[in-house]
């Protein structure tokens, strides 16, 4: 097993799942980061709940991470997660999400993580006044 490149920190607030990536991942990392999604949902899944997922300092990986990462993405879909907001993507994690993006039927690309909460706040019944 290769060695783990890149990293990423996940962060709950109410039912909001914020994650941050850094780096450039490999498989291993990305694998990594799925779990870690999945057993942090855990106490949100039953109730609607948003991704907001941090691009702005990750560097993107090879196409073998884009197959854990469309799982996680319909994962996500079907335990209750209503829409995934990426801050601020470089051009090479824009490239990615716009080739391969399929699973992200709806997402939208924000530039803070304010405009996420605001974006939602408008669109959705997950953030309240």
């Amino acid at each position: 097993m290769m060695r783990k490149h890149g990293h990423f920190i996940i962060k709950q607030e109410n039912n909001l799942l914020f994650s941050y990536f850094f780096g450039a991942w490999n498989i291993e990392q990305t694998l990594t980061y799925a779990e870690q999604v999945k057993c942090s949902v855990q106490t949100l899944k039953k109730q609607p709940w948003a991704r907001i997922v941090d691009l702005s300092q990750w560097e993107g990986g090879g196409k073998e991470v884009t197959a854990p990462l469309k799982e996680l993405q319909l994962w996500s879909e079907h335990s209750n997660c209503l829409q995934t907001l990426f801050i601020n993507p470089p051009l090479i994690p824009k490239f990615m999400l716009e080739k391969y993006g399929d699973p992200y039927a709806s997402y939208q690309i924000v530039q803070s993580e304010s405009q996420a909460k605001e974006w939602l706040k408008a669109n959705t019944k997950l953030i309240e006044d």
